[in-house]
């Protein structure tokens, strides 16, 4: 290892992995295979470029966040068979830049309870009709409550674990209705917290994807030489952001469309390679210099937005400040953890009910 450096992070885990299943770098893994090539799409080559003072637009006014607070309530058992009873309070947020304050937007929030479909073989025919009679009820009434199922081939490995993922689905899918009411009916630019996940959002106009945890699977073509994430970015200083990339073999993927760059938002405390940095995505076909100026003018504009700082919070030095708001909107209005309770034992009465 003497041609190498060793950076020592002072973190126990790697900041842009607070915790080992982090799901924002789960949902960018979908986009990469191991050893995904990239290559550069600017003509200016693969150095990293400094990011200027202040952007001449302001072009940012929407930030959307989504949120989940999940209790587990026990196990539903029915003769031999038994299933994990969990709900899920999930909550979308926008906040808006108005002048030079920000203002929640929109708001949007259910409480979903995610049941094995009948052909898991996990439930009784019975009781998967009496809950989808209830599910129909509920959405009858507009009811803040909402049930959904999981198929067989949804399961994958633990049932609880694809039961959670089956609730982050339902909490993509109400970003991306509520991002699709933004850019039919507003002019202002949105920024999704996390990676672009789904063909969906691949489709919005004015849409960016702004992920503070991100996929390492990525390889980058610079030059002559293939070298991996960590390799490149300990090149990038704070104030500065990487060259703009895509995957060379992209075929079905939301990243056949996609391109993405990396700021450096901080790197105080001194932090690894991949501490302190944010990854945009952006739908782009052309790569001419109206895209690099506008590239230069969207990273001047997210890298004002470090400010103010939102330390000591997890991951602090990876945020952009309206992102921040967002999450501590959503985190005043979720259900407390007796009141998810309560909701969870009222359905399974309803079940239950002859």
């Amino acid at each position: 290892m003497n041609d190498g450096d060793i950076i020592l992070s002072p973190f126990e885990q790697p900041i842009e992995e607070e915790r080992r299943g982090d799901p924002d770098q789960y949902d960018d893994n979908k986009n990469f295979e191991p050893g995904d090539v990239c290559e550069v799409v600017e003509s200016s080559g693969p150095a990293p470029k400094k990011i200027a003072a202040a952007s001449p637009h302001r072009r940012f006014r929407y930030f959307l966040d989504g949120s989940i607070r999940t209790k587990y309530i026990g196990e539903y058992v029915e003769g031999p068979l038994s299933l994990p009873l969990i709900v899920s309070d999930i909550s979308v947020a926008v906040v808006e830049v108005q002048k030079d304050r920000l203002a929640p937007s929109r708001y949007r929030k259910h409480v979903w309870f995610v049941f094995p479909h009948k052909d898991t073989g996990m439930i009784s025919d019975t009781t998967y009709e009496r809950i989808k009679e209830i599910s129909e009820q509920l959405e009858s009434t507009n009811s803040l409550t909402r049930i959904d199922f999981l198929k067989r081939v949804d399961v994958i490995g633990d049932v609880r674990g694809s039961l959670l993922g089956k609730v982050r689905n339902l909490m993509h899918n109400m970003e991306q209705e509520i991002a699709a009411e933004i850019t039919q009916m507003e002019d202002g630019w949105l920024v999704m917290d996390g990676a672009i996940r789904k063909h969906e959002f691949v489709e919005l106009n004015r849409t960016i994807g702004l992920a503070k945890s991100f996929s390492r699977k990525p390889i980058f073509d610079i030059g002559n030489k293939q070298v991996t994430l960590p390799a490149y970015m300990k090149q990038v200083s704070e104030g500065f952001r990487s060259a703009v990339f895509k995957k060379t073999a992209a075929k079905d993927s939301v990243y056949k469309e996609v391109v993405f760059w990396y700021i450096r938002l901080r790197t105080f405390p001194p932090m690894e390679p991949l501490g302190g940095l944010v990854k945009v995505d952006f739908k782009a076909t052309e790569y001419d210099d109206d895209f690099t100026n506008l590239v230069n003018e969207m990273s001047a504009e997210l890298y004002a937005m470090r400010l103010p700082s939102v330390y000591p919070w997890p991951r602090w030095p990876s945020y952009v400040y309206p992102i921040r708001v967002a999450e501590l909107f959503m985190g005043s209005r979720f259900l407390g953890d007796f009141v998810l309770g309560e909701v969870g034992n009222q359905l399974k009465k309803a079940i239950s009910a002859k």
